[in-house]
């Protein structure tokens, strides 16, 4: 079964963001989102509100939850890179396989 309420904070918290802040970009109370996080099933409208808040797609949290996911700290990791220009990425890359060389974690 998909808890898209629990995919909603577990976004939230990975971008950082407390309920208050989300629920005033979607223009409802913290109230009704934390409802929402814990399993009330949102209109169609305040979900794409906050899909658009969180910067994720229906898809994304309409996907199947027995599908492999990736943990919070590696879904900050590639929230914090797409902020990057091309040459920084290429250099974080640089930086990450020499780290893993290093730690013979090839």
């Amino acid at each position: 079964m998909i808890d898209i309420g629990k995919k909603i904070r577990e976004r939230r918290k990975v971008l950082g963001m407390t309920g208050v802040e989300v629920a005033k970009a979607v223009g409802i109370g913290q109230s009704t989102l934390s409802q929402i996080e814990n399993g009330t099933s949102p209109t169609l409208d305040t979900l794409f509100k906050i899909c658009n808040a969180l910067s994720i797609k229906p898809s994304e949290l309409l996907a199947d939850e027995n599908e492999p996911s990736l943990p919070p700290d590696l879904l900050q990791l590639i929230e914090t890179a797409k902020k990057l220009t091309p040459e920084e990425r290429k250099n974080l890359n640089v930086f990450l396989q020499s780290t893993l060389e290093r730690t013979g974690n090839k």
